[in-house]
């Protein structure tokens, strides 16, 4: 146990130094609202193994996640499989355009289930996998004269069929409701999408690829409470992402690539400074992502990993709002742990597991991230 330890602990230092030449000291206004802004269009939730490890297995993993991250996934599950999670997470930076500090503290939850249509015992459906879920956010900014808050949440559904033992397509749909209000002003979605079409291939037991592209579509409607006009935001949003995943006995290294296109349509509006959100802008996003996980033992796993977010040119089609355009790359480390409990191979349920994830977000004022899930594979081939 102890030599695996060491080999973990090892590797981690290679990770660090490799993120630290990277570092970005762009302002702190438009880290914050960077990030506000792509919560805006549809996100796509992870579980706490995918976050500890920088989220380099979120086009790999065939789990009930894979309703959202990469619906290919499901096709590949011999057995159903359901999760719950709990995150926090501290969004932090100036204000804008007095410069204040500000920190928006995130609450979710999320719950997904994934199962079989016409199960077979120990193989691959015939007729596919379904995967539905739910995941709700909400957050509050502090030191925000206007009281800003935001609520958010989703419902997804995806289907994933195997067209061979090793080659699995997949399609997913996410519903997003989005809610930012604060002292003055209303920005609301309630119908908002995202699409994901997506592949995974399996080279034998160890080597796993996977990839997907996903087009959201929807609009935000801005309305001001002193009853000036307001406008209609049109969105749209194309993501390509790429990962690989290997096994090699007890560790299993992971690497993922993904770039987005985010596009707000609404028109210049210069009336209300302060207002970032609505009007036209444009963004262009990278997360380049790394992970390594060590089975320490049959019922203890512990991970590491890096993700740099190359979040550039967010550009905003208004005068007033010339200062926050621009770049917020910034690196990101994580870790994590997790622990299960097997039952017997006749059971219901397979097993349970207990998973931690945390990231560290060289951004803003240095920001933190966590995430708890409980899952439960299960075969209804009992």
């Amino acid at each position: 146990m102890s030599a695996k330890i060491l080999k973990s602990v090892a590797i981690l230092p290679c990770l660090v130094l490799f993120g630290f030449d990277s570092a970005s000291a762009d302002g702190k206004a438009h880290e914050f609202y960077f990030q506000q802004n792509q919560q805006r269009f549809v996100t796509q939730a992870q579980d706490a193994r995918m976050f500890g490890l920088g989220g380099s297995t979120m086009q790999t993993t065939a789990n009930s996640l894979a309703t959202v991250t990469n619906p290919a996934g499901l096709g590949l599950m011999k057995y159903g499989d359901v999760s719950a999670t709990y995150g926090y997470n501290e969004i932090t930076g100036n204000r804008f355009p007095d410069g204040g500090k500000l920190k928006d503290k995130q609450h979710s939850g999320q719950l997904y289930g994934a199962t079989p249509i016409n199960p077979v015992k120990d193989g691959l459906p015939e007729s596919g996998n379904l995967g539905l879920g739910w995941y709700g956010r909400d957050g509050n900014w502090t030191y925000d004269p206007d009281d800003t808050e935001t609520s958010t949440y989703q419902v997804s559904a995806a289907y994933g069929k195997a067209i061979s033992d090793r080659l699995s397509v997949g399609y997913g749909l996410t519903y997003q409701n989005d809610d930012l209000s604060a002292t003055g002003y209303e920005y609301t979605s309630t119908n908002s999408f995202l699409h994901t079409i997506g592949m995974q291939y399996r080279d034998g037991e160890d080597l796993t690829f996977g990839s997907s592209v996903s087009i959201g579509h929807g609009s935000h409607s801005l309305e001001y409470t002193s009853g000036r006009p307001g406008q209609d935001v049109d969105q749209f949003s194309l993501t390509w992402a790429g990962g690989v995943e290997y096994h090699m006995g007890s560790t299993t290294v992971a690497g993922g690539l993904d770039f987005s296109y985010l596009d707000n349509s609404g028109g210049d509006n210069n009336q209300v400074d302060q207002v970032v959100f609505g009007g036209d802008s444009h963004a262009y996003l990278m997360n380049a992502r790394v992970g390594i996980e060590e089975q320490v033992e049959d019922w203890l796993a512990v991970r590491a990993g890096y993700r740099y977010a190359s979040n550039f040119n967010w550009e905003y089609d208004r005068d007033s709002l010339d200062q926050l355009d621009g770049s917020a790359k910034y690196n990101a480390f994580s870790a994590g742990a997790g622990v299960r409990y097997d039952f017997d191979r006749d059971s219901a349920i397979q097993a349970i597991r207990l998973d931690y994830g945390v990231e560290y977000r060289m951004v803003g004022e240095d920001d933190w991230q966590h995430l708890v899930t409980v899952s439960a594979p299960f075969d209804i081939c009992v």
